[in-house]
């Protein structure tokens, strides 16, 4: 017997994980998503766990169906999506993630932060800029273009964190996220410039 016969049982975090993948979170969710994701809906109250290793459903009335059960809990996520505390539920619900998924940061963040580079400069005025870069050079360069990255998945990682979900389920949501954002995303052609000039 499992959640799709009677859902207001207690059940083991795999079935609880296959329950939901069947009809309320996308399928490509693969098997190592169980832990952080159950760990996830159990920072949400939407599973409690009973002190032997086995977890329920939170908010159910008696009567329901499996189906019915299924239809509340995507209404109540869909909800809880829009919520600080849930803001991650848009990118794993399946109704939700096929449209256009929202991205990790804020307009605000985002003027903010162009704001902040307009004045940042690299070498000091008087400097000569050369097109023969240094490896320190090249360094410092990836190193400014890959930190608005960085701190977009530091500051994930910390929204994720919670009671139940650890700083390496956090990494694993927050991965899975960054990998539906990026299918959603045109691809772009890549060209190198500078050949081209010389051609």
């Amino acid at each position: 017997m499992g959640p799709q016969e009677d859902p207001h049982l207690n059940y083991s975090e795999e079935l609880w994980f296959e329950w939901f993948l069947d009809g309320i979170f996308n399928e490509d969710i693969d098997a190592t998503g169980r832990i952080p994701i159950v760990h996830y809906l159990l920072d949400l109250n939407v599973l409690e766990p009973d002190g032997n290793g086995t977890f329920k459903l939170s908010r159910l009335n008696d009567g329901q169906s499996s189906q019915e059960v299924k239809k509340m809990l995507v209404d109540f996520l869909s909800s809880m999506g829009k919520t600080e505390k849930g803001f991650a539920l848009v990118y794993f619900l399946s109704n939700t993630s096929a449209k256009e998924l929202p991205l990790l940061i804020t307009e605000e963040e985002t003027t903010s932060s162009k704001r902040k580079n307009i004045f940042n400069k690299n070498y000091l005025p008087g400097d000569k800029k050369s097109s023969d870069l240094s490896n320190l050079q090249i360094v410092k360069k990836w190193g400014s273009q890959l930190r608005p990255f960085l701190d977009i998945e530091q500051k994930t990682i910390a929204r994720l964190r919670n009671d139940f979900t650890s700083q390496e389920d956090a990494q694993w949501l927050f991965s899975y996220i960054l990998n539906k954002i990026r299918k959603k995303s045109p691809a772009k052609k890549w060209e190198q410039l500078s050949r081209k000039r010389h051609r």
